[in-house]
């Protein structure tokens, strides 16, 4: 009888597809969970204030309507069309106002627009041709955005309860009538929607809607609107207080001005005070990211070598000397009242070599875990590394296990304190990429995002990193405020209060 042989299971693809993972040393796992809490409403992705309100409108109109599922996603992805090309149409005049972002899908609009008024049913379609490839359009950036604000329903599409049409309706009206109807839309059909612009949402009546909304209450303690108006009086206060021209001033306040807890607005919760530790966990971070890039860079695209041979790469780039001498050179964090000292910032750190730079700052954070506050459970040290007994504060590469490796490797040298972070990160990157590997169905592929690979006893680049500053979504926020007129940039770039900013107060 012939005898047929099968080598492994043949209906499966073997080889793996390697992808370029978000996080892949997963240091910002903690930051990460602490400010989506902080910053409720925005995210890394929400740009447009005006959407919040278009979508909330659409949903109404779905329900008033009795669509279905994919009636409403059309009407969803039909009502942006119109709203990207009025925004569009009004930036392109003389009439509109500064610069705001742009509507989501105006690359695709414009090409459209070459060859005359834009099809709606193609451009809000699914084929060639469409605006957007997800099927609701852009409304997976703010869905979750726009139920923890309540302008959405959290169990299907339809609206919540801090959703307000009457102000809504009579701004945006005309965007979902217009996308009702029409079968084609050029920028002279919505050249007379001025209104609709996200440049006039600081005068408008949902612009309000949003102001109100986005300006939080922040005396509601312990709830989504508290929390969100607790931070934006921070903000307030920052810009009130010193000059504010971009994020690092703001991070400047937050972190190491005294008058950031005298301020009168800043008993009215403990938001502030999480804040501080929160701005604070974000410098080791950012150090932590910066040291995983130097060290992918170090590995050409077509090469490879030994974990230990790149850890001594790493610690040829750090001074001699024990790390107990190295610790003792570093500025003080706090003053003698506890006041925390600007020595992220000092001049000592910041005109140092990258390297060294980076490990200092770590080193420095290992600090903040016990000198930022003198209780366990304070609101700093909750912003900086969760309650007591979090599992994520005392977690591999956390400020608590580099206070801890300080400890530990006192008497050695520092350069050996370097070798060892290097090989706990690529370590700690194996782990994660097997942890975030999957098998995907769709095409029997084995899904790895990954930037470095340590393969039989070898370390190899695959993707390389680029590290930026962990997002505290304060841009974000500010944006939205500024887009809705409760803050303001003045003729020299300075933050200041917009004409509805007196709903911070």
């Amino acid at each position: 009888m012939a005898m047929t042989h099968v080598d492994g299971p043949g209906w499966v693809d073997q080889r793996t597809s390697p992808i370029m993972g978000l996080f892949p040393i997963a240091v910002e796992q903690y930051l990460n969970s602490a400010v989506a809490v902080h910053a409720p409403g925005v995210t890394t992705v929400t740009t447009t204030a005006r959407y919040f309100a278009l979508h909330g409108l659409v949903a109404h109109e779905a329900t008033r309507r009795d669509l279905d599922d994919t009636a409403a996603r059309d009407l969803l992805r039909r009502s942006e069309v119109v709203y990207a090309l009025a925004c569009m149409a009004h930036r392109d005049s003389s009439e509109h106002v500064g610069e705001w972002p742009a509507p989501h899908g105006e690359d695709k609009l414009r090409s459209a627009l070459e060859s005359g008024a834009v099809d709606l049913t193609v451009a809000a379609g699914h084929g060639t041709g469409r605006y957007s490839n997800s099927s609701w359009g852009f409304l997976g950036a703010y869905r979750g955005s726009e139920m923890t604000l309540g302008i959405l329903s959290t169990d299907s599409f339809r609206t919540g309860e801090a959703f307000d049409v009457a102000p809504v309706s009579s701004a945006l009206r005309a965007v979902v009538d217009l996308a009702s109807k029409a079968t084609a839309v050029s920028l002279a059909d919505v050249a007379g929607l001025t209104d609709v612009c996200l440049c006039q949402a600081r005068f408008s009546a949902d612009g309000e809607w949003l102001a109100r909304l986005f300006a939080g209450r922040p005396h509601d303690l312990g709830t989504v609107a508290g929390v969100l108006g607790q931070t934006q009086q921070m903000i307030a206060a920052a810009i009130q207080t010193t000059p504010v021209e971009n994020l690092e001033d703001l991070a400047r306040f937050v972190m190491y001005d005294p008058q950031m807890l005298t301020h009168g607005h800043a008993g009215t919760g403990d938001v502030w005070r999480r804040w501080r530790g929160l701005r604070t966990r974000a410098e080791s971070v950012h150090a932590w990211r910066l040291l995983w890039a130097h060290m992918c860079d170090a590995l050409t695209a077509t090469g490879a070598m030994t974990p230990a041979l790149l850890a001594e790469r790493l610690a040829d780039e750090m001074p001699t000397g024990s790390l107990r001498a190295y610790v003792d050179d570093l500025p003080a964090v706090t003053d003698a009242g506890g006041q925390p000292l600007p020595a992220e910032r000092d001049a000592s750190v910041s005109g140092r070599a990258d390297v060294d730079r980076w490990v200092a700052m770590l080193l420095l954070g290992g600090q903040r875990h016990h000198a930022l506050n003198t209780g366990r459970d304070t609101p700093e040290r909750r912003g900086f590394e969760g309650p007591a007994g979090h599992p994520l504060g005392v977690e591999e590469l956390s400020p608590h296990w580099v206070a801890a490796a300080t400890r530990s490797w006192a008497d050695r040298s520092v350069q050996d304190l370097a070798v060892h972070l290097a090989q706990v990160m690529v370590n700690r990157a194996h782990r994660v990429t097997m942890a975030k590997s999957r098998f995907r169905r769709s095409d029997q592929r084995f899904i790895m995002p990954v930037r470095v690979v340590l393969d039989d006893g070898l370390v190899y680049r695959v993707h390389g990193e680029v590290a930026r500053p962990p997002s505290l979504r304060w841009a974000q926020l500010m944006s939205m405020s500024r887009q809705v007129g409760l803050l303001a940039r003045d003729d020299n770039g300075a933050w200041t209060r917009g004409p509805r900013g007196a709903l911070l107060d």
